[in-house]
């Protein structure tokens, strides 16, 4: 049986999604374009290093495509039905959490193409904030997953 080191479980639905929302969604739209443009940044300026994560920006491009049609999908698909009251709003919870798994695979491809997230000792400022930030994003990703998968879409399945 999992943890619930947030308390989370005692949490109303309302305001979990609130929460979900606001600390997510929203970080991950401030903090992934920032990503991007590093993740770009690096790979240019540090082309001919055999340790530079050569492809990173392209697996973040279509992590971010993903991840926004994902959170798209929960706001208006599932979030905003639960908010009427619709007893529907769980129907679209498998697709999901499949989208979660995909999800899983993507940070597992961008953990590969970093080395997980090992610096050479001579990166530059830039490079350490990257791998910083994809660390954060990856723990962000966990515990959004967590929040979703164990905790709110067990409620909405139960029509709770």
């Amino acid at each position: 049986m999992e943890t619930d080191p947030h308390g989370a479980g005692q949490t109303p639905t309302a305001a979990l999604i609130a929460h979900i929302l606001s600390r997510y969604h929203d970080t991950h739209r401030r903090e992934l374009p920032e990503l991007l443009a590093l993740a770009r940044k690096v790979e240019t300026s540090h082309a001919t290093d055999p340790n530079t994560p050569h492809g990173l920006t392209q697996a973040l491009e279509a992590m971010i495509a993903d991840l926004e049609e994902h959170m798209r999908r929960e706001e208006e698909d599932v979030f905003a039905t639960l908010a009427t009251g619709d007893a529907s709003a769980g129907e679209g919870i498998a697709g999901l959490r499949h989208d979660h798994e995909g999800h899983e695979a993507a940070l597992n491809r961008i953990a590969a193409i970093t080395h997980g997230f090992r610096l050479p000792s001579y990166a530059c400022h830039s490079w350490a904030r990257l791998y910083a930030g994809l660390g954060k994003l990856a723990e962000d990703l966990d515990e959004h997953r967590y929040l979703e998968d164990s905790v709110l879409f067990p409620r909405l399945q139960a029509g709770q």
